[in-house]
């Protein structure tokens, strides 16, 4: 009962966010701009999507090495696939039908390969915080200017001026150190023992990355993977001229944006990507009417490579766990 209610909040989230994404929106402006765009950007992004799930794969595998197993890289990609085709209809879902179908087709334990994927989304976070990190360098000026004239009552550079970036992320950085001293005398209680059981993820998780026999392919899949990541959201601003002239910088931005977008609980980050991605392109002049055109063009060619390629890896997967059954 309590994961159906779960789902139900989680879909709740994302109709709630389509709806604010589109209230003011007129489908037949909306539907005539996707007609028209470039679909061999399209096409474009939708290969470099594909490539960083092929080297996803292919640093799984050098997780898993150091345990003994030596899965096939198609059982690796299938399975990435497969978790990415689910998490649209179940969030978080995909993570534990990706194990558990992974488990059977290399004949893995599946607590083995759930602590892989651990250590996997732990290099994912650490990554994304080095993302977030760079975004913030490249585009602090910027991204302060539109926090500071959206506040609508600073008027002069005195008062735009307050450090509110460096205060929250001090406060942020404090109870985080409290945190981690305090954490088991609070673990009584049910939200801590949760967040508790999650850091001890995370530090298993960074303890099994330091088992990885060969460091630099990892790195370097790790690299491309985010590399892959920055193309989809930058190849697919040529597909509308209004989004045609945005530079390296905003794709910074816009991938940053989409990524925590799509970590909300929401089913394939459905209506979070399409309410947060026009507003992070108001900071570079886009109308909200554009930027949401781009979102939906953006997140739709995402959403039909997992659906159609994850839908093949689905049956290829149940073919390879029939097979492994009768032999």
């Amino acid at each position: 009962m309590k994961k159906v209610l779960r789902y139900l909040v989680f879909v709740l989230i994302g109709a709630f966010f389509i709806y604010m994404a589109f209230k003011e929106v007129k489908p037949a402006e909306l539907w005539d701009k996707i007609k028209h765009a470039n679909f061999m950007w399209i096409g474009l992004a939708i290969l470099a999507g594909m490539i960083s799930n092929y080297s996803r794969a292919a640093r799984w595998l050098i997780i898993a090495e150091p345990l003994g197993y030596k899965p096939r890289l198609s059982t690796s990609f299938h399975g990435v696939m497969v978790s990415y085709l689910v998490n649209f209809a179940i969030p978080r879902g995909g993570e534990i039908t990706r194990a558990a179908m992974v488990s059977k087709a290399a004949k893995m334990p599946i607590g083995t390969v759930i602590g892989s994927v651990v250590a996997e989304r732990v290099t994912d976070l650490l990554c994304m915080g080095l993302v977030i990190l760079l975004a913030m360098g490249v585009q602090y000026d910027t991204i302060m200017e539109f926090f500071s004239s959206s506040g609508g009552n600073s008027t002069d550079a005195g008062d735009a001026g307050f450090p509110w970036m460096k205060l929250i992320l001090g406060i942020v950085a404090g109870l985080g150190i409290v945190f981690l001293f305090v954490r088991k005398r609070l673990n009584h209680i049910p939200i801590f023992h949760r967040i508790n059981d999650l850091f001890e993820s995370f530090v298993e998780g960074v303890k099994g990355l330091a088992r990885i026999k060969r460091p630099i392919p990892f790195i370097l899949h790790s690299i491309l993977i985010w590399i892959m990541y920055y193309l989809m959201v930058y190849f697919c601003f040529y597909c509308i001229p209004e989004t045609s002239h945005l530079g390296l910088a905003a794709g910074l931005t816009v991938l940053v944006t989409s990524t925590l977008a799509v970590v909300l609980p929401s089913p394939g980050g459905i209506g979070t990507f399409h309410y947060f991605v026009p507003i992070a392109l108001t900071l570079y002049g886009i109308d909200p009417e554009d930027g949401l055109s781009y979102a939906t063009i953006a997140h739709a060619s995402q959403m039909l490579m997992f659906i159609f390629f994850g839908t093949i890896s689905l049956v290829s997967m149940l073919l390879l766990q029939r097979k492994s059954l009768t032999e």
